[in-house]
């Protein structure tokens, strides 16, 4: 099974065990600009998946290559990452990643639901703000509703960074996809990811 995983915010392959032996582990702004998407999902495959800030961006800019995957999963999608996450408490990380960049991350990896948060790499420091800036900016605005057949929207339930709320609003705009509440947080564990997947 070919799989392709893009990933979000201060996403980290040390996050999973067994996913990136399995996937092309894509990860936004320290792995590609956003602007390169497209290209790099263009050859398809069996299952496109894209968590978070991956779902928003795969929904923004790749709708039109979803059927060249037999299934896509969007997992913690959103249409505007401030419809959860206020505009103020993204610029207050943004501030935090100049005077101790370490534990911003942490501190969202920990409200993301991550056990074991990965350790903050300082290079990626640059490219993390430039993540936020666009996290700030990025809006998908719909004129009329996306058919997704193919496609699953995954919502955890617990989620504390894209709340019930935006997810509503997100999914009241997709027609002809699959909805699957769950529980867990912003990070569901890779035990139900690839249950999801293979499932």
């Amino acid at each position: 099974m070919s799989i392709v995983f893009v990933g979000g915010w201060a996403t980290s392959p040390q996050q999973y065990s067994l996913l990136p032996e399995s996937a092309r582990f894509l990860v936004p702004f320290t792995g590609f600009d956003p602007k390169e998407l497209p290209e790099l999902i263009s050859e398809g495959g069996d299952v496109l998946v894209g968590w978070s800030t991956g779902a928003h961006m795969l929904l923004k800019d790749c709708r039109h290559l979803f059927e060249l995957y037999e299934k896509v999963f969007l997992i913690a999608p959103f249409l505007s990452f401030t419809d959860s996450f206020p505009t103020r408490l993204v610029r207050g990380m943004i501030a935090g990643m100049e005077s101790d960049p370490a534990a911003v991350v942490n501190s969202f990896h920990e409200n993301c639901g991550e056990t074991n948060p990965p350790a903050y790499a300082p290079e990626d420091k640059d490219s993390l703000i430039a993540g936020l800036e666009y996290l700030i900016a990025s809006k998908i605005e719909p004129e009329g509703v996306f058919n997704l057949p193919n496609c699953t929207l995954v919502h955890g339930l617990n989620d504390r960074i894209v709340r019930s709320k935006a997810f509503g609003k997100l999914a009241a705009v997709i027609d002809g996809a699959d909805i699957l509440n769950i529980e867990g947080g912003h990070k569901i564990s890779e035990t139900q990811l690839m249950s999801i997947i293979k499932g």
